[in-house]
């Protein structure tokens, strides 16, 4: 048999074999190693002695832990400062405490997940930062009947209240004649909005640009937050009020003071050893 006929005799065959009844396909598996994806949802709270980054958990199974990253701008190179096992089969967040901060410092903050196999992913891409600040509880009296008790600076950072007519008072408590409970703006570039009803007081990270009393004054209610913007000689600062109690003589209620000038961080140093260098530039190019 020549050439030319075993050739045609083997592609009758093929062609047989290809059209029969029980043509089989075999998928041959191939390994794929794969890192896990970039941590989604994380944000920052901020509170006096430390920020607390918190994210969701990933979608992949063999995910086993977080690096934490911090970085001195959001652009730079970010620095391993701890790790978060995954241990808990079935959370609705995980979070790490930074406790290495200093107040009116800011600092900015990634995650990345790794898997059992060491394959990490692309740090997180949320934009999250945090600046620690002082926070504490205050109770003011009504203007009227303790007028010395009345006033608060919130640049003080204490939990003293003080003459609501002196230089440094920022806001003051008044039930006025028609004995609506009010905290009031005492002096010109000092600015206050009603956030609202909070369930907690550290969920609200950051003050908003707008939507400031246009009188200077707004009804204090229990449960409602309320931010200020303050101008002072270094700048311009912000803070948060959140209003626990108020009684026919007086408001209590638990503040958070920005001592970074123009930093609207409101939630809740040095590098600690290095483990790698990571950077979101690209990420955001």
């Amino acid at each position: 048999m020549s050439r030319r006929n075993i050739i045609l005799v083997f592609v009758v065959l093929l062609l047989l074999i290809s059209c029969g009844e029980k043509e089989k396909i075999v998928e041959v598996p191939v390994p794929v190693d794969c890192p896990p994806s970039a941590p989604r949802g994380v944000f920052s709270i901020n509170l006096s002695d430390r920020v607390t980054i918190v994210w969701y958990p990933n979608p992949e199974s063999d995910v086993e832990g977080y690096d934490v990253y911090r970085g001195e701008s959001l652009y730079g190179d970010y620095y391993y400062i701890g790790t978060v096992e995954d241990v808990d089969p079935d959370p609705f967040e995980y979070y790490y405490d930074d406790t290495d901060v200093v107040q009116g410092r800011q600092f900015f903050y990634a995650v990345a997940a790794y898997d059992r196999n060491g394959n990490e992913s692309e740090l997180s891409y949320e934009e999250v930062s945090g600046t620690p600040r002082p926070e504490g509880i205050v109770t003011l009296y009504d203007l009227d009947d303790v007028p010395e008790r009345s006033g608060y600076d919130l640049s003080s950072k204490t939990n003293t209240a003080q003459r609501y007519d002196l230089p440094t008072t920022d806001f003051y408590f008044d039930r006025g004649v028609d004995n609506v409970a009010r905290l009031v703006c005492a002096r010109a570039g000092v600015d206050i909005q009603d956030y609202g009803f909070v369930d907690e007081f550290d969920i609200i990270n950051r003050s908003p640009v707008e939507g400031w009393s246009p009188t200077g004054q707004v009804e204090a209610i229990p449960g409602h937050v309320y931010i200020f913007r303050v101008l002072e000689s270094d700048g311009t600062h912000y803070a948060k009020v959140g209003v626990i109690e108020v009684t026919s003589q007086s408001v209590s209620f638990i503040w958070a003071y920005q001592v970074a000038p123009g930093n609207r961080d409101l939630a809740p140093g040095k590098v600690i050893e290095q483990k790698k260098g990571k950077s979101k530039r690209n990420e955001y190019e």
